[in-house]
């Protein structure tokens, strides 16, 4: 019973560790959810710019790997492509803020 009791601690412990994405920040920016059929791309918000009718970020497919990201790459994604955002989507550990966009 006591191992099993580690076990279940250590199992807690380890999955909170491994959180990289704080879900709520001191800046009230919120997660939005994706919408049914489409995609969420996530990206640095300091990363953000647009050039004609393009969005170029650092986009990633995930809130995690968009907080791993060095941020350096300007992905372009096509502001035809994407059904709503840019729109808050919380704050990395890293210090990070991180937008995220609903694809079509």
């Amino acid at each position: 019973m006591k191992a099993m009791l580690l076990v279940t601690a250590s199992a807690a412990l380890i999955l909170s560790a491994c959180a990289g994405v704080q879900t709520s920040s001191g800046g009230g920016s919120t997660n939005v959810a994706a919408a049914p059929g489409g995609s969420a791309m996530y990206c640095w918000k300091r990363s953000l710019s647009e050039s004609g009718d393009t969005l170029l970020c650092n986009w990633e497919a995930t809130s995690r790997d968009a907080c791993k990201s060095v941020g350096t790459l300007a992905n372009p994604l096509s502001k035809g492509s994407v059904a709503a955002g840019p729109a808050p989507a919380g704050r990395c550990e890293n210090g990070e803020y991180l937008v995220q966009v609903t694809t079509k």
